[in-house]
Parts: structure tokens; sequence; C-alpha cells
């Protein structure tokens, strides 16, 4: 028998896991943590009951005026597209408002830009999310954040170190030094 950690062992000032991972174990919980799930966790929309209706429009209308205030281009037919998106995973730090995508691929590693690619069409995939989410967040003055965190190997084995680094995997020479400080 196995167990999947839904939170970060790293503690927040109240001493509670600081991140959670919400889990879809089946396609059906994956699909529950699309953009409407993602924004009512944050508090930035509400979900409303089936056939109520007013959380589509107003969604709708508030997805729109994103793209009009930052003259991104798109019609009607994008919303639905872009609403049925969804991260590969999720991590939400309540304490300091930050929700990150987290994007986990597995590229073909024979270049040596690889890695660089992979980043790049992942990164401009939800960067519109992202700048959704933070538009919403500044405009209701609700202190959140989003961001993006991509994981990707390639098919050989390779690893795109940056990522690591990124989220405070210390480097060789810094990993030594730091451990001999503590």
């Amino acid at each position: 028998m196995f167990s999947i950690r839904k939170s970060s062992t790293e503690l927040n000032d109240a001493l509670e896991p600081r991140w959670h991972f919400p889990s879809a174990l089946s396609p059906e919980a994956h699909a529950e943590w699309g953009l409407y799930k993602i924004l009512e966790n944050i508090g930035l929309h509400e979900i409303l009951p089936p056939g109520a209706g007013h959380n589509r429009v107003r969604l709708r209308k508030d997805i729109e005026e994103y793209h009009i205030a930052y003259a991104i281009d798109f019609d009607d037919t994008d919303i639905d597209t872009f609403i049925a998106q969804r991260p590969d995973g999720l991590a939400f730090d309540k304490e300091k408002k930050i929700c990150a995508f987290l994007e986990y691929t597995t590229a073909m590693d024979t270049n040596e830009d690889w890695a660089e690619k992979k980043e790049q069409e992942k990164n401009e995939r939800y960067s519109s999310h992202l700048g959704f989410i933070n538009h919403l967040s500044h405009r209701e003055k609700s202190g959140w954040k989003a961001s993006q965190t991509n994981f990707t190997t390639g098919v050989r084995g390779s690893l795109h170190t940056n990522q690591f680094y990124e989220i405070g995997v210390a480097r060789g020479k810094e990993q030594k030094h730091a451990r001999s400080h503590t």
C-alpha cells in the first residue's frame, strides 16, 4: 500500500505545510482542476451550482476584458479553449499567496537546445492563463501571484538543470558551502 502526499514537508510560519498539491488520481478529478476550480481556490471566482449560469458569464467577461486590456488576439471560440486547458499539476502556498502551475515534460534530447525549446513551448502555453490570474488578482487586490515551474527530462535521461536551481536546489559548490554553515 502507498500514499500520495498532498502537502509539502516544508512548514510555514504557522507550522503547517507550506505547499498544498491537489491530487488528481483519475481523469475526472484532473478535469475538476481547471480554471474555474483554480480561481475558486484562490478566491477570485465562486463556482455556483449547476444551472445558475452566472459564474460562466462573469468568467467569460473577465477573460474577454483581460485579452482586450493587454491587446491579446482572441475571439469568442478561443475562450472555451482557454477555460478548458489544464496544467499537469498545481501547487498552492496560501500564506504567501502563490499559485504555481507545474508542467512535466519528456522531450527528444538529441539537439543541443532541446530543453530551451521545450521550456519556451511550455511557457507560451500557459502565459495567458498566468497573466489572467495575475490580472484578476491585481484587480481584486487579493495579493495572489501565479507562476509556472517546468520539469523537463530528455528521453535519453538528460535533465534541464536550470529548473532545479529555480526552485532552490543548490549547485555543487553552493550546496557544500551551505552544508558547512548549518
